[in-house]
C-alpha cells in the first residue's frame, strides 16, 4: 500500500478557484482502480493550507494516476494557485 500526503499552501486570492479546479481531480481519482482513499483536507488553523491524502493499492496504481488526464490537467494550471511549492511525502505501508 502506498500513502501520499501532498501539502498545498494556496494563495488567499486563488482559494475559490483552487477549490473549483480540484473537485474533478478528487472525483476522477476516487474512481480509479487501485485508489483506496483520495481526500482533500483543510487545515483548521490556516484556511489556505490543504493536504491531499492518497492511499493506493500499489505503485502501478500511483503510476496510472500520475498519467491520468484529471491529474495532468490539474497540474497544468495548479502552480498558479500555490503560495509555496507543493510538498509531497510518500510512505509505504503493509496491509493490516
Amino acid at each position: 500500500m502506498i500513502i501520499i500526503h501532498a501539502d498545498m499552501q494556496i494563495k488567499p486570492e486563488k482559494r475559490e478557484a483552487f477549490l473549483q479546479t480540484v473537485q474533478p481531480l478528487v472525483a476522477g481519482s476516487q474512481a480509479e482502480d487501485g485508489c483506496l482513499r483520495y481526500t482533500l483536507t483543510q487545515d483548521v488553523a490556516n484556511l489556505n493550507r490543504f493536504t491531499m491524502i492518497e492511499v493506493w493499492a500499489d505503485q502501478d496504481a500511483v503510476d496510472r494516476h500520475n498519467a491520468s488526464s484529471h491529474f495532468t490537467g490539474f497540474f497544468k494550471v495548479s502552480t498558479d494557485f500555490f503560495a509555496l511549492p507543493l510538498k509531497a511525502e510518500k510512505f509505504t505501508a503493509a496491509d493490516v
